[in-house]
């Protein structure tokens, strides 16, 4: 008989050791220009399309084209300037944290899978029940992200309300369900009621102030006319973060409605949650601990890498209810098992990268980063604030801040004009390779968002931005003269 073939690589130690150095250059040059890189997708394509190799190549011919065609042309999430989205500069003790995750390759479906993943999961989400001041029934599970996070909500929401449908399905509810949001909610709210049979038409959006936030007497008035004609409303999802401004519902006044009127209460905290570490931000969260289900992002302003995303259930009961499930061939069951708390079944152990940063750096020292950003997001208003050219949208509550660059001619600009020149100065901006933000629509209007969750930044960096937009503006501007 011939040698039996594995999958084991020789000189594995040294192929590990390059790939550490590969991320370890990434990482010391994160600061490096340009943010996003300018080379053509065309470029790109032709570097990595190829066909499905039939025989193999030597890992070290494999590491020179990552480094050529695929580090080289990276978005460096981690840089400085990058201020877009909500997605954060990653932790390079979360990157290690990532990099023995992978190594040890666990199964925490099951107890059995991996003993210490599923305890650290445990671990990991009891530090989080006790930082969102949740009692003792809490329950939880980690996901991929945010999106995914919101579901886990609403759906556990739609057992508590309405049993019959894990059986009988959709069909066996004689009202349709109705999801209430605000007119900021994220886009997976809407996701979320497609998967689960509720439908786009049946979400709500609740019409909010000045500021952005939800109208506590809409969102009343809403849920009464929907009764009214016959519907069936069961869930509202309360921003604690929204996605373009980063506004925070009225919490306390949407719970007090809640429970009056039997509506399952989720909170969207994956991206303001992070305001629970801070002394100085945790109070705009207030009342945040009377909602059912908490969606928060560790890859946010946790300074996780991505993948990482929680639900938080008031209630760990109605989670087990809703997601329980048996097969013979999974063996003998514990209580222990992951596999019960969400509807994955084969996982990822995403609680190692999370319990590894938290133990490097420890909450103090990434709290003084959550209120630096913070300080950021003020700095940008101000300027903004203080510019003849510039006007602010809505206050800074968390760490985004919207404005809207407005040329000294303005009366001779339309409003879609405006629009436009907002999306041309942010392409400017991409461009040049200083920074990488993004638009956003408020009020009508389209806006400039900075959203700093990035341990990277400084005043500095702001302040430079500001800078070149303004004086892009102002060149764009004379161009349409």
């Amino acid at each position: 008989m011939g040698e039996t073939q594995t999958l084991d690589l020789e000189n594995l130690d040294n192929h590990l050791e390059r790939v550490t150095s590969i991320i370890g250059d990434y990482i010391k040059h994160i600061s490096d220009a340009p943010v996003v890189t300018q080379t053509p997708m065309e470029d790109i394509r032709d570097s990595l399309f190829e066909d499905m190799p039939m025989e193999g190549t030597s890992p070290d011919k494999i590491l020179d084209q990552v480094e050529k065609s695929f580090k080289s042309v990276c978005t460096k999430i981690g840089h400085p300037r990058f201020l877009a989205w909500i997605t954060t500069s990653p932790s390079p003790a979360g990157t290690i944290g990532e990099l023995l995750s992978v190594g040890f390759n666990q199964a925490p479906l099951l107890y059995k899978g991996s003993p210490p993943a599923t305890i650290l999961e445990k671990v990991v989400l009891s530090w989080f029940a006790k930082l969102f001041d949740y009692p003792d029934t809490w329950g939880g599970t980690l996901v991929s992200g945010g999106t995914v996070a919101n579901l886990m909500g609403m759906t556990v929401g739609r057992h508590a309300h309405a049993p019959e449908v894990a059986d009988r399905g959709m069909q066996a509810l004689k009202k349709p369900l109705i999801v209430y949001v605000s007119d900021q909610g994220h886009m997976s709210i809407y996701r979320s009621a497609m998967l689960l049979g509720i439908g786009h038409n049946n979400v709500r959006s609740v019409p909010t102030d000045n500021e952005c936030r939800m109208i506590p007497e809409e969102l009343r008035r809403m849920v009464e006319a929907d009764r009214m004609a016959g519907m069936q409303p069961y869930c509202v999802v309360a921003q604690a973060g929204a996605v373009s401004t980063g506004s925070i519902d009225p919490l306390n006044t949407i719970a007090d409605i809640c429970e009056e009127m039997n509506l399952w209460m989720h909170v969207d905290a994956s991206y303001g949650g992070a305001a629970m570490i801070s002394d100085n931000l945790r109070h705009l969260l207030d009342g945040i601990n009377r909602a059912d289900s908490i969606a928060v992002d560790p890859h946010k302003w946790f300074f996780i890498p991505l993948e990482c995303g929680i639900t938080l259930f008031k209630n760990k009961k109605q989670q087990k209810d809703t997601f329980i499930a048996k097969a013979v061939y999974l063996g003998q069951e514990t209580d222990w098992d992951l596999k019960n708390t969400n509807f994955q079944l084969s996982r990822q152990g995403r609680a190692l990268k999370l319990w590894f940063a938290f133990k490097t750096y420890g909450v103090k020292r990434l709290a003084e980063i959550v209120d630096r950003n913070h300080g950021h997001a003020k700095l940008f208003h101000k300027l903004t604030t203080e510019s003849p050219n510039w006007e602010p949208v809505c206050g800074v509550e968390l760490s985004m801040a919207c404005a809207r660059y407005i040329p000294d001619n303005c009366c001779a600009w339309s409003e879609a004009e405006l629009d436009n020149l907002q999306v041309a100065i942010l392409s400017e901006l991409e461009k040049s390779g200083l920074g990488f933000m993004t638009p956003a629509r408020i009020c009508g209007k389209g806006v400039i968002r900075l959203c700093v969750a990035n341990h990277r930044t400084t005043d500095d960096d702001i302040t430079l931005l500001f800078n070149f937009m303004t004086e892009t503006g102002a060149k764009l501007a004379a161009q349409h003269a």
